[in-house]
């Protein structure tokens, strides 16, 4: 069992140093490298506790595949409002993918990764001297009810004019998360 740990532990560095690599010099992550992370993670995780023998708790199989549903669960209202892109998503998906349940992992990573982002925001919001447009914008997100439309996104991105690379808020959150809980 050990030998699977370091090969989820192997694959999540990798994958994180790349998306955070590629999103920020890039502005992108790439399907060439979540697509296999994920497949990768299942894979390992079905390896090392078969389907359902680590439980939902543990690793297996089914702790991985829980792992992904409770991301999209909490990923898909800001992705469908234009809130995050698809390849913040695809990077998640592969976190939870490889990470699991286990101890738990999937969700403080997601937490983490949240709460590192938003620090992100308000700092670059700082830093540019729109602190105050910049928390209007994010409020009227947040509260907005409904799917908001490409149009919408487009004209917070214009009020703002500022994006953060989130692919890095997850890859800290996650190395945070990986602390905390594996090591």
């Amino acid at each position: 069992m050990q030998a699977f740990d370091i090969a989820r532990h192997c694959l999540l560095l990798v994958l994180l140093v790349i998306c955070a690599y590629t999103d920020i010099a890039h502005g992108k992550i790439y399907n060439v490298v979540t697509f296999p992370a994920i497949l990768g993670g299942l894979f390992i995780a079905y390896v090392a506790g078969g389907v359902y023998e680590g439980g939902i708790s543990g690793v297996s199989l089914a702790s991985s595949m829980a792992a992904i549903g409770v991301v999209v669960v909490l990923f898909a209202w800001p992705y469908l409002r234009g809130g995050i892109a698809a390849g913040d998503v695809k990077l998640m998906l592969a976190v939870a993918a490889v990470g699991t349940l286990n101890s738990y992992f999937t969700v403080y990573a997601l937490l983490y990764s949240t709460l590192i982002g938003a620090f992100m925001a308000v700092m670059l919001f700082i830093w540019k001297g729109r602190l105050r447009e910049g928390l209007k914008a994010a409020v009227r997100f947040a509260v907005s009810a409904g799917r908001v439309g490409a149009e919408d996104a487009a004209r917070a991105r214009r009020t703002t004019g500022l994006t953060i690379p989130y692919g890095s808020a997850i890859a800290v959150g996650t190395t945070i998360a990986w602390f905390v809980i594996e090591l």
